[in-house]
């Protein structure tokens, strides 16, 4: 199902974006302030045949064009093959459908390659968002293709491949209702005290087993060693395929506190409502929403990242003083046991980073990134 106007003057917007998470949700965000740009807009969703991808499309209330595309990066050699059909048939249904927009969006990752390709042989505007601070292969490929190019973070890598005069700072689109959730409400939807210091452990859509791994043993020695007279209490977003796993690995620990999971959080506001502190892989999507609702973090990147771009961007938020990066492989549970009990033992300190995530976010992301996707379009931004 398209979002926006049912104006048949509308301009019409195909916004590419599968997945994870990361790409999609600050695509739904996108749209969302393309409603309300000042002049009509219609906006369609083209995504890949994952099941993470459509469950979050679905609980959008958005039915996407659907693509057979997978990754191309791993599995048997028939299962390559597969992909690689599924990739040509995509192609081939993306230049049938790409003549009725106005201009395509491509928010990163291999569903967004036959989309965008069909569009830059049709010659239909392209702009690109990207999240992190180092750009995609995709997004790379595409750049100088592409009549914009948006960034979530300051390019630290590969900015030779994006002329300048295409490349714009804007920030990552957050969906603006996370600042709004009421922390007396998420208590009472998660039967959590009000009072309580409140961790926040994101695994993100799919869910980070070596983070929840992490977790789970640090929260035994935290446990033992929480010294602050506010009790301690866990807020844990698992992912689908690591709920199971972590409950069995939190039978093993001297737990003290108070623990909520849910394998995924559609209320992502009550969420980070209720939060003192998030503890997180360091993903674009992720950190922006961290930032826009102010709140310190703990951020742990994932080791194997294309690139190491999650290190890169976590190291932002650290040098700007909003966060405390870790290493996955050289940090222990007792080592992070010891930095959250420090954080929580010392209020200032926990304040000043929420003051400086504040001062990193950038609330007209959207808003921003909409002008530019209508001024690709042809069209002029109010």
């Amino acid at each position: 199902m398209a979002r926006g106007s049912d104006n048949p003057e509308a301009l019409r917007v195909a916004i590419a974006a599968g997945g994870t998470g990361g790409h999609i949700m600050p695509a739904l965000a996108l749209a969302e302030a393309l409603t309300n740009i000042g002049r009509p807009v219609r906006t369609d969703f083209v995504c890949g045949n994952r099941p993470v991808e459509l469950q979050i499309y679905a609980s959008a209330g958005v039915r996407p064009v659907v693509f057979p595309v997978g990754s191309m990066s791993s599995g048997s050699r028939w299962r390559r093959v597969w992909q690689r059909a599924g990739l040509a048939y995509s192609f081939v249904k993306s230049l049938l459908l790409v003549h009725r927009y106005d201009a395509v969006v491509g928010m990163g990752g291999y569903i967004s390659v036959p989309f965008l390709t069909a569009a830059w042989l049709g010659r239909v505007p392209i702009v690109l968002h990207d999240s992190n601070t180092v750009l995609g292969r995709v997004n790379r490929f595409m750049a100088r293709r592409a009549a914009a190019v948006a960034c979530g973070m300051p390019l630290v890598r590969h900015p030779e491949k994006v002329p300048p005069e295409r490349v714009f700072q804007v920030g990552t689109p957050v969906r603006l209702f996370i600042t709004r959730g009421s922390r007396a409400e998420a208590a009472r939807s998660m039967y959590l005290r009000e009072d309580a210091f409140t961790i926040f452990i994101n695994g993100g859509s799919q869910g980070a087993r070596g983070l929840n791994d992490l977790m789970a043993r640090t929260l035994g020695c935290l446990s033992e060693r929480w010294t602050s007279d506010k009790p301690l209490q866990v807020v844990w977003s698992t992912g689908s395929a690591n709920l199971l796993q972590v409950r069995q690995a939190l039978k093993a620990q001297p737990l003290k506190c108070q623990i909520w999971m849910a394998p995924s959080i559609e209320r992502m506001d009550l969420a980070y409502a209720i939060s003192d502190l998030v503890i997180s892989r360091a993903g674009g999507s992720t950190l922006a929403e961290v930032l826009l609702c102010g709140l310190p973090s703990i951020l742990i990147p994932l080791p194997y990242a294309a690139e190491n771009h999650q290190h890169y961007n976590a190291g932002v938020l650290a040098r700007h003083g909003a966060a405390l990066l870790c290493d996955e492989r050289d940090t222990s549970p007792e080592i992070l046991a010891d930095k959250i009990a420090g954080l929580a033992s010392r209020p200032d300190e926990v304040a000043r980073m929420a003051k400086a995530a504040r001062r990193l976010s950038c609330p007209d992301a959207g808003r921003d990134l909409a002008r530019i996707v209508v001024e690709a379009a042809g069209g002029n931004a109010l």
